[in-house]
């Protein structure tokens, strides 16, 4: 869908990247798999916007972890 790799995906999400999202681990016949909330689609495509712009790593990681805590404290996102 958002034409990228798994293994992007996945280096996202050891990166930080994906705090907030909810996702669950669930065997398979492949071994252990990882459930992502739908809300993880839209958070890609918000990746790729951003880098697209310009940002880099240390930057986004700090965008989501500040979305992250607006969301547990019941404010509105940065």
């Amino acid at each position: 869908m958002a034409n990228l790799t798994v293994p992007t995906i996945r280096e996202w999400r050891k990166l930080g990247l994906f705090v907030g999202i909810k996702t669950t681990k669930k065997g398979g016949s492949g071994g252990v798999r990882i459930l992502w909330a739908a809300s993880a689609a839209d958070r890609v495509a918000e990746i790729v916007k951003l880098k697209g712009e310009g940002w880099g790593n240390d930057a986004l990681r700090e965008h989501f972890a500040a979305k992250a805590r607006a969301q547990e404290s019941g404010q509105t996102a940065p």
